[in-house]
């Protein structure tokens, strides 16, 4: 089911072009990585998502509904979490998200069921009763995600949202992203730290100047940016004899080989893929491991700027 169908979204103030004509779609439980530079248009994209900036032109519909004309509706299934954001310092974190379940009408019975649940994935249960003016940077970072859990929206749109986070505080982050995953919600995440989006996003979306520079499942944006695969072969028996045999199916190049380990960069499809390893058995090669390696997302987005210059 598609959640999210952005057609043709622009932003303009006066010359500048913020966004520009943006169409992508997204359907339930996927996971977009928004990637570029400060000025890319990432949060002006995000805000017209939130009903918080009116297009210049074109439309999104989220579940269904018009941005332009069902705003009020559309509010009640996201969770918007912006870059800078302030929640009542003289609450209590417990009385912070009772407040917020409250006021997304969350049901009575419950709301204390919530709010257990976005203290554990946020890791601050031990910090219920601490005043939000005492939590530090990354505390009240958690905080705005663990409001989002709260109201548990079908898409979250959420912006920079490891800002200030230590390394395991953006672990925990992507824990609680991959799991709400699972459970079908679909997820904008942005940010200009390739390191933040690594090993969780379905999908990349590489923004500059407000036009989408790429698009497209993290596998498909792969092969794009650099069409070879690259497959980690461990290999029994005489490593000569094997090397020898893999350098002879049309397509592959070997890169490198260390002790009974052979790393290989084949040009296709998985088709290609499976019709390699059928040719490693056939060969009589002793095959322990074969996997595919992929490339994080620095590698991508490195490969795409040079295909750009």
């Amino acid at each position: 089911m598609k959640v999210l169908e952005v057609d043709g979204i622009r932003k303009e103030y006066g010359s500048l072009v913020a966004v520009n004509n943006l169409s992508f779609s997204l359907e339930e439980g996927q996971i977009l990585g928004l990637i570029g530079p400060n000025g890319a248009g990432k949060t002006t994209l995000l805000e017209m998502l939130a009903t918080l900036l009116r297009p210049s032109a074109g439309t999104a519909k989220i579940l269904g509904k018009d941005i332009l004309t069902n705003y009020l509706e559309i509010r009640r299934h996201i969770g918007y979490l912006p870059d800078f954001f302030n929640l009542y310092n003289d609450l209590k974190i417990d009385e912070c998200l009772r407040f917020f379940a409250k006021t997304y009408k969350v049901p009575a019975d419950q709301i204390e069921q919530r709010i257990e649940y976005a203290l554990e994935k946020v890791n601050l249960t031990d910090k219920r009763y601490e005043l939000m003016k005492n939590l530090s940077r990354g505390m009240v970072q958690r905080m705005g995600v663990g409001v989002l859990l709260v109201h548990e929206p079908d898409i979250f749109l959420l912006d920079e949202p490891a800002s200030g986070l230590d390394p395991r505080a953006r672990i925990e982050l992507r824990d609680v992203l991959r799991d709400l995953s699972k459970k079908g919600k679909t997820i904008i995440i942005s940010s200009h730290i390739l390191s933040e989006l690594s090993g969780f996003c379905t999908h990349i979306a590489i923004m500059d100047k407000g036009r989408m520079v790429l698009w497209g499942s993290v596998d498909e944006i792969a092969e794009r940016a650099d069409g070879a695969r690259i497959i980690k072969i461990g290999v029994l028996g005489d490593i000569a004899q094997a090397t020898e045999s893999i350098g002879k199916y049309d397509g592959a190049k070997i890169d490198s080989s260390d002790g009974n380990m052979v790393t290989v960069q084949i040009n296709g499809q998985l088709e290609k893929i499976a019709e390699f390893n059928r040719y490693l058995v056939e060969s009589g090669i002793k095959v322990y491991e074969f996997s595919e390696q992929r490339k994080d997302l620095e590698d991508i987005f490195m490969a795409v700027s040079n295909a750009a210059e």
